[in-house]
This record gives C-alpha cells, sequence and structure tokens, in this order.
C-alpha cells in the first residue's frame, strides 16, 4: 500500500487497529485518475470523508479470513437503514482487500465507556444508555428482519456479536451498528450467498461476557441471542461493567448458566430505575423462551421510556459524545 493513496482514495490516518484490520480515515483522492467506484456511482460525495477497513495483508493469504471479510461486506451492503454502518465499495489493493465505509465521527462505546471511567463515572448517564438501545435494537429489527431479495423468505440472519465494541455513536447523534463478521444465516449460508466456513460445532462466536447462554453450549443460535446481547450490553453502559464478569472465560462461562440475573435496582444510582430493572430481567433470563418475543417489543420498552421522561435521543447522544473531548474527524 502507498503510504498516502490506496486505489482512489487518500487516506489520512488510521482511527483504529482491530484483530483482523486496520481502520483508516480517507477521503476520496479525485485528482488521480483512476476515480473511486463510490464516487462515479454517487455514493460517496466528493469532499466526504469516509472510513476503511483494510484487512490485514497477512490474513490475505488466509482464503477463511478473506470469506469471512468479504461476506461482512456483502452483508452489510444489503442494509440502508439509519443505524446500520454504512458501506459504499469493496476492493482490493495488489496486497490485501479493503472496505469503503460510513464515516462516523465518534467512539465505539467501549472506547466511550473507558473515557468515563477515566472521568470517575461507572457507566453511561442512564438517557444516554437507553437511547443507544433503542436505537441498536432498531437496528436489530432490520437485521433479523432480512428477506430474500427475489422471494421474500425471510433469512433468518442473527448478528451474533452485540457489544460495546460494535456500536459506533458520533458527534451528530448518530448510533451505528457495524461488525457483522460473524453473522449468521442458515439460509443465506445454504444458497450459497455467505462463503465463509461455518462455525464448527463447539466453537463459540462473539465476546464471551455478552453471550447468550444458548451460544456458549452450542446450541442453535436464533435471533433470541441478539436480543440477550442487547440486555448485556445494556446492563454495561448503565453500570459500566457486563452483567456476568470472571478472570476465566470457563468460570464465566459457568457463572452465565447458572447464577441468578442480577438486579439494577440494587446499583448505586440506580435504584429508581424499576421499569429498566424488569426489562434487564426478562432479557437476562436463561430460557430464550422467556426473553422478550423480539427486538421490536425491546426497541419499543425503550423507546416508551424514553417518551417518559421527554428525552431526545439524537440531541442526548451528541451532547454526550461532545462531551467526551474528541477531536472531530471531519475537516
Amino acid at each position: 500500500m502507498s503510504e498516502a493513496v490506496l486505489r482512489g482514495y487518500r487516506v489520512l490516518g488510521r482511527i483504529a487497529r482491530g484483530s483482523t484490520a486496520d481502520i483508516l480515515l480517507a477521503e476520496p483522492n479525485l485528482s488521480d485518475d483512476d476515480t473511486p467506484a463510490a464516487v462515479a456511482l454517487g455514493l460517496v460525495q466528493a469532499g466526504r470523508r469516509v472510513a476503511i477497513k483494510r484487512l490485514y495483508p497477512h490474513l490475505a493469504i488466509d482464503e477463511d479470513f478473506v470469506r469471512m471479510f468479504v461476506d461482512e461486506v456483502q452483508l452489510l451492503s444489503r442494509f440502508r437503514h439509519p443505524h446500520i454502518l454504512g458501506v459504499f465499495d469493496l476492493d482490493d489493493d495488489k496486497e490485501t482487500f479493503f472496505a469503503v465505509l460510513e464515516l462516523v465521527d465518534g467512539p465505539s462505546l467501549s472506547a466511550a465507556l473507558r473515557l468515563c471511567e477515566q472521568g470517575g463515572r461507572k457507566g453511561l448517564p442512564v438517557d444516554v444508555a437507553v437511547s443507544v438501545m433503542a436505537a441498536v435494537c432498531d437496528a436489530l429489527v432490520a437485521v433479523h428482519g432480512l428477506t430474500d431479495a427475489e422471494t421474500g423468505a425471510p433469512l433468518s440472519l442473527v448478528h451474533r456479536d452485540i457489544n460495546p465494541m460494535n456500536v459506533l455513536v458520533g458527534l451528530d447523534g448518530a448510533v451505528k451498528l457495524a461488525d457483522f463478521g460473524v453473522a449468521h444465516s442458515a439460509m443465506m449460508r445454504a444458497q450459497g450467498t455467505l462463503k465463509s466456513r461455518e462455525t464448527t460445532a463447539g466453537t463459540r462466536k462473539g465476546k464471551a461476557s455478552y453471550l447468550a447462554p444458548e451460544q456458549i453450549v452450542g446450541r442453535a443460535v436464533t435471533a433470541s441471542a441478539d436480543v440477550y446481547a442487547a440486555g448485556a450490553t445494556l446492563w454495561c453502559l448503565l453500570t459500566g461493567a457486563p452483567p456476568f464478569v470472571a478472570e476465566r472465560d470457563v468460570d464465566l462461562f459457568d457463572i452465565v448458566q447458572h447464577a441468578p440475573v442480577p438486579r439494577l435496582v440494587e446499583r448505586v444510582g440506580l435504584g429508581g430505575e424499576t421499569e429498566l430493572d424488569a426489562l434487564l430481567q426478562q432479557l437476562l433470563q436463561k430460557d430464550p423462551e422467556a426473553r422478550p418475543a423480539s427486538a421490536a417489543v425491546v426497541r419499543d420498552a425503550l423507546r416508551g421510556w424514553q417518551s417518559a421522561h421527554n428525552i431526545d435521543a439524537g440531541a442526548t447522544v451528541a451532547a454526550f459524545v461532545r462531551g467526551l473531548g474528541l477531536p472531530t474527524l471531519m475537516p
């Protein structure tokens, strides 16, 4: 890769370094003869900055990593949703593959939680946490409701990795669900739409602290697993830590399987949140059948809380992100 130019994009710096890819800040390099396809198609305006997710070159020689990367981009391209990260293009630079993504001018929730902790606060303000998770659940409604473009048949897509690392929040109040790298749809795999190798029996996908009990033991994973993970994420946003913690995964998995659901009302500063406590009690149930029936039910419950407290979600999230004091990624 050139130091400054990547197949029609001028790289301005690195936003983050992930486990499989760099996230780069870039803008169309219109002086280049090779005009980016996303610009030619009108998906990206001439002066608009974007994020580029570039697979590490040493992983590009592994077919499984390449297939997972391409699968994620193809999945994201199926959505045009206000709370799902937009994707504009997929290309290669002779060394590896990269995706051109919507730029969110702000941190992940995990980074926001760290900044709050550094400032002496455990968790996010309640109104921010609820606003963010209402948006995430709205995104999950779209994810779980995805259908085949030709037949209209449900694709039974499950994200499988809802956690604070995979939600981005912006200075403009944006909330975006990202990272579909381990999303699963049995129908899409059978159709050949998803090319990456199927999960081996007993292999767990997703961040350990947010896995539903059925994911831990390798049972069939449905949309209810995402509902559980949304509950675990909401708990973390409110308290600063996941609902169940342990030093070793083996101990964590045992706790998730057998420990009672914690009570939000027993946490300092959250004793009055009886409605949210009741909702979390449902979301974190061991039995998928005992959880809320869908992400839409959870979204509507959170929106009801917002309405009762006169919360303007976009303004609330924007004010919170501005308060973190991070520099803007925009010109």
